[in-house]
């Protein structure tokens, strides 16, 4: 059978009814796990006698690898690397250059940005041809496993109406604004050309030879090159005229991530709060 009658013949056996919209979701997880089944399962390409110990080995260290993704997603990376050895995963994520990838919240966005990263990925991997809708599955799992909080951040507490801002957007849209903030300062940090000349400071320590700029965090306007970035953010609800409770979170992340200085916390945490009162 072909992957038409294939899918045709579970479609039957399963009773799915495509056309219930109420089980849209549902039935876009199932008939994606049907084409993994005909590709895995019913054409069956690699015999397993044709699977070296050492491929089995690779095979499976790349499995663990991939293994936040979800079942579905993970058979395909997996069935990419054993076809054609390349790491599939590791190709699109270098391709998402959206620094607002972390603030999406419909299907409209990431359709978009897999037709994107669809038309440059096929360049280096032609055999991704006719594959948008897996590209675009995949670009939403990412998602999902970017917008989960880090073990490490899990209890972050900078004051009760950031904490509840964060927590309700999280619960609401399913952005996490703690990740976007965290995820835009180490990118800051890596191009100081990003930096206003005001925020530059020569560094005349150790390292000073790989690292020749050291970042002022102690600038009182335009912090974390937030002006420019704030003009360019989609104007969402959630976002909307805060502004200075992005800048509180980055520098939050910045001083616990980037550049510990709990001291200087203390004081900038005190003198902002301030203003929410």
């Amino acid at each position: 059978m072909n992957i038409e009658k294939y899918i045709q013949k579970r479609k039957s056996e399963d009773g799915i009814n495509e056309f219930d919209l109420e089980k849209r979701k549902e039935n876009t997880r199932i008939f994606v796990n049907y084409v993994f089944e005909f590709f895995n399962d019913y054409l069956d390409t690699t015999p397993n006698d044709e699977i070296t110990v050492l491929q089995e080995r690779k095979i499976e260290k790349y499995r663990k690898y991939v293994r936040k993704y979800d079942l579905p997603i993970q058979e395909w990376l997996v069935s990419l690397y054993i076809s054609h050895g390349r790491y599939v995963q590791k190709l699109l994520r270098d391709l998402i250059h959206d620094d607002f990838f972390l603030l999406y919240t419909s299907d409209a966005e990431f359709r978009a940005l897999a037709y994107q990263i669809y038309a440059e990925a096929v360049k280096s991997a032609e055999f991704l041809q006719g594959q948008t809708e897996m590209v675009f599955y995949f670009l939403k799992d990412a998602y999902r496993i970017d917008s989960t909080f880090h073990p490490a951040h899990v209890n972050f507490y900078i004051f009760d109406g950031i904490n509840e801002w964060i927590d309700n957007t999280y619960q609401d849209y399913g952005v996490n604004i703690y990740n976007f903030c965290s995820k835009w300062v180490h990118k800051f940090y890596y191009h100081p050309e990003l930096w206003p000349k005001g925020h530059k400071r020569r560094n005349k320590g150790e390292y000073s030879e790989y690292i020749p700029w050291n970042y002022d965090y102690k600038q009182k306007s335009n912090l974390f090159g937030l002006d420019m970035l704030y003009e360019r953010m989609p104007k969402k609800s959630f976002v909307q005229g805060k502004k200075q409770e992005l800048e509180v979170v980055m520098m939050y992340c910045w001083l616990h991530e980037v550049h510990g200085d709990k001291e200087y916390w203390e004081n900038y945490i005190n003198q902002v709060s301030k203003t929410f009162h």
